[in-house]
């Protein structure tokens, strides 16, 4: 067993139990009939959550630490591990406060934002594609506003401050 195991899964079509181990960054198979370790997979950082899919007899791991997702497949006894293409959403505005605009550089091309009051009513809508967008702020007044940063299938939300 690993480091700090923290989530168990159980797979009935191979009576074989997962087991995340959180801080050795892998994943121990045990045999369900014996109870011994079959073999030990490496995943990404910090393992923390399983989800079992039957019907593909597939194993899905959450990777807290490096917000990616594993998959183990389990075909007649063969493992095979893969990690699918999972990139997080990073972004970062600038200069915030801003004046006459900003900046949004974003790990991904950013397809729409949308600016709004600290009521919730929606400002401005503006859609482009581009991962350093500059935005004009032509007609919004001085205050605090709340930005929706669409890019791909992922949303990002952000402060903004106006002077």
């Amino acid at each position: 067993m690993g480091v700090n195991p923290c989530a168990l899964v159980w797979n009935s079509i191979n009576n074989k139990v997962y087991c995340a181990n959180e801080r050795s960054d892998n994943v121990t198979v045990i045999d369900g009939a014996t109870n011994q370790v079959i073999t030990t997979i490496q995943v990404e950082d910090e393992p923390h959550t399983f989800a079992w899919n039957s019907i593909e007899n597939r194993t899905y791991v959450a990777n807290y630490g490096s917000s990616s997702i594993s998959v183990i497949r389990d075909v007649t006894g063969i493992e095979e591990y893969f990690i699918p293409d999972v990139k997080p959403l990073t972004s970062e505005i600038y200069p915030n406060p801003a004046n006459s605009f900003f900046v949004i550089r974003s790990s991904l091309p950013v397809k729409e934002i949308e600016i709004f009051d600290v009521s919730g009513k929606l400002i401005k809508e503006i859609a482009f594609s581009s991962s350093k967008p500059k935005i004009s702020l032509k007609g919004i007044k001085s205050g605090v506003y709340l930005l929706k940063i669409k890019a791909e299938n992922k949303e990002f939300t952000q402060k903004l401050i106006v002077k």
